[in-house]
């Protein structure tokens, strides 16, 4: 399996909201997009005054 880091910027999405509310949530990839399959691992990091890591899951479809 492989483990993707994923960055929230809170200057541009309420990236704790969006966990809190979504079971689910979109994000839009921007490099490597051909190389993440579904069931690899997600960590979720959020820059900024307060940033490190929020969350982990695994990606679906």
């Amino acid at each position: 399996m492989t483990y993707w880091l994923f960055q929230g910027n809170p200057k541009y999405y309420r990236i704790i909201d969006g966990i809190r509310d979504f079971e689910q949530m979109p994000w839009l990839v921007t490099r490597y997009a051909k190389d993440i399959s579904p069931g690899d691992g997600v960590l979720i990091w959020k820059s900024g005054d307060k940033a490190g890591m929020l969350y982990g899951s695994n990606l679906s479809n």
